[in-house]
């Protein structure tokens, strides 16, 4: 039976170290009009990301992220990326905590710096600090070993400057598949 009501060994842990990787999807253009941004395509996804359970039902979590992003049609060359990197931190709520199948909500606070070198001057270079917001949700596979399976989805929401003034609005889905280790 999936659903027990045996705790999970990684509740009774004071720190949790979540190791993610998937890929990022743009949810539309990066820019407004034809900008660098436009064009943004599908990439690579990886997270770090250190959770701290403080009682049943909720985690707080802070993390590091890295997303590339193609960006051929935004005028870079054929293997040219955007790469967006920053810091997030939040709360994770699992409804029903203490299952070894656990669904859960996060909602945090993002920083991102956007890495633009591939794209034409005098955008090329890497963007100031942004600031955002994501959402997100996911299922916690635990088991009765120190370790659990977490597949999840986020939708990131992060404004920023390009060196060259331009605006770029980051608007992104990751999908993880992340393993969780319990200390």
């Amino acid at each position: 039976m999936l659903l027990s009501g045996a705790p999970l060994v990684a509740q009774d842990r004071p720190l949790l170290l979540e190791i993610h990787g998937g890929a990022a999807v743009p949810m539309g253009t990066f820019a407004d009009g034809a900008a660098s941004g436009e064009g943004a395509t599908p990439g690579p996804a990886l997270s770090v990301l250190f959770a701290a359970p403080s009682g049943g039902w909720r985690t707080l979590y802070l993390g590091f992220s890295q997303n590339r992003f193609g960006c051929e049609d935004a005028g870079c060359d054929a293997a040219g990326r955007l790469v967006a990197t920053g810091f997030n931190a939040g709360i994770r709520i699992a409804p029903v905590p203490g299952h070894l199948v656990m669904p859960w909500v996060r909602l945090g606070a993002i920083t991102t710096r956007v890495e633009t070198g591939d794209l034409p001057a005098p955008d090329a270079g890497v963007s100031e600090l942004g600031f955002g917001g994501e959402v997100g949700g996911g299922i916690y596979v635990g088991g009765d070993r120190p370790f659990a399976v977490n597949p999840s989805v986020t939708l990131s929401m992060v404004d920023t400057t390009l060196p060259g003034g331009a605006s770029l609005r980051l608007r992104y889905l990751t999908a993880h598949l992340g393993i969780v280790f319990a200390f």
